[in-house]
């Protein structure tokens, strides 16, 4: 159910904030926005109830559209939005998985457990167990940044150095798929079939 009411969920709300803001239909958003809502509920997709399914999505979709337009504001090259959906919604998810744990309030955390709550020795559910999930999906988050920038800032600063990161103005300008294909039959309007 939760892998289905998210990227519903979070189709619809990208489909129609973005309707609202420039006034037409934006299916790439929409695709975008299913991929954020199912990118949000992976983390907690077998721990948290339909209902918070739903709400995670839709923070998740606005958390898409925040970073997306974030993004090119900031004139960051990111065509397909990559980072607005996988790594903005995948950290918002992680956190989510914690927050909307189908454990009783705070005090008890169902986690990998399913519908059952992480147990002390005794055998009773554990008490405080949820501010350990979270601080372990938090640490989680960290780590994953750190290891993103390291690897990021070992590859694409050499190549950022020696000018091989960025294309020509030239072939920006033409088209990667003029300048680098040919030919680019799927890209031209009235093009003989072939």
């Amino acid at each position: 159910m939760n892998t289905t009411i998210a990227p519903a969920t979070g189709g619809l709300t990208v489909f129609l904030l973005r309707y609202g803001r420039i006034g037409k239909y934006d299916i790439g958003g929409f695709c975008n926005g299913i991929l954020a809502g199912l990118v949000s509920i992976t983390a907690g997709c077998g721990n948290v109830e339909c209902g918070s399914a739903f709400g995670i999505a839709i923070i998740g979709a606005l958390i898409y559209e925040a970073c997306s337009s974030l993004m090119r504001r900031m004139r960051i090259d990111d065509p397909i939005d990559a980072f607005a959906v996988h790594g903005s919604c995948g950290a918002w998810g992680t956190l989510a998985a914690a927050l909307f744990d189908m454990g009783t309030g705070f005090d008890h955390y169902n986690g990998w457990s399913g519908f059952s709550c992480n147990l002390d020795d005794n055998g009773a559910c554990a008490k405080g167990a949820w501010v350990q999930g979270f601080l372990i999906n938090l640490a989680g988050i960290g780590a994953i940044v750190a290891w993103t920038a390291f690897w990021s800032c070992l590859i694409f600063a050499p190549l950022r150095a020696s000018g091989r990161l960025r294309a020509s103005d030239e072939v920006q300008e033409e088209g990667f798929d003029s300048n680098k294909h040919s030919p680019p039959k799927a890209y031209v309007v009235g093009a003989p079939d072939i």
